[in-house]
């Protein structure tokens, strides 16, 4: 009797990683591609629709030198084959969001100052991890295992005192209003 064994490799897997600057402006990619011959550079339009990322210092590297690329709209296009990605991007209102045509492991690094994983001010997308960073120049980092979507928003240490402050103002005016409602509910109205 023959036995036949089939074993299968795990294909490596896709990743980026990316850094915040210390001010949040800019976004620093550097992605491994295995096998790919496309990468989407998207952002999110007025309406939520998906429109081109303008990106400065697209370099597209294999083991032998810069790769020539054609770019149109929202698609990076290049002979398929492993390669190293980087660029950078600016970032608006503190949202990061990135689409993939593949499954990739996503890590995204926050400066000390920047936080995320609130309730309403730093919402974090779909399978997103907060946790803290492993490289010693960061404060935390946001990690998407296996995703063709990784969107989180971040804020600063500022933010959160002011939210705070706001609900509790708003708070007084809605016990003020409250009481001042059961007062003129509990006067009996007089006829003239």
């Amino acid at each position: 009797m023959v036995l036949l064994a089939l074993f299968a490799v795990p294909a490596a897997a896709n990743s980026a990683v990316y850094f915040v600057s210390d001010d949040g402006t800019v976004l620093t990619a550097n992605a491994t591609l295995i096998n790919q011959s496309t990468f989407l550079l998207v952002k999110p339009g007025f309406l939520g629709e998906e429109v081109a990322l303008s990106v400065d210092n697209l370099t597209i590297q294999n083991e032998s030198g810069v790769v020539e690329y054609t770019q149109n709209g929202k698609t990076v296009s290049f002979p398929a084959g492993n390669y190293t990605l980087n660029y950078s991007a600016k970032i608006e209102n503190g949202l990061v969001y990135l689409k993939y045509p593949e499954p990739y492991n996503v890590s995204v690094y926050l400066p000390e100052r920047f936080q995320t994983g609130h309730l309403i001010l730093g919402t974090v997308g779909t399978g997103g991890v907060v946790s803290s960073s492993d490289n010693s120049s960061y404060g935390s980092m946001v990690t998407f295992e296996n995703t063709t979507t990784a969107s989180f928003t971040f804020y600063d240490d500022v933010r959160e005192p002011l939210l705070y402050i706001f609900l509790g103002i708003w708070g007084v005016v809605f016990i003020i209003a409250g009481i001042r409602y059961l007062r003129l509910k509990r006067k009996p109205m007089k006829d003239f």
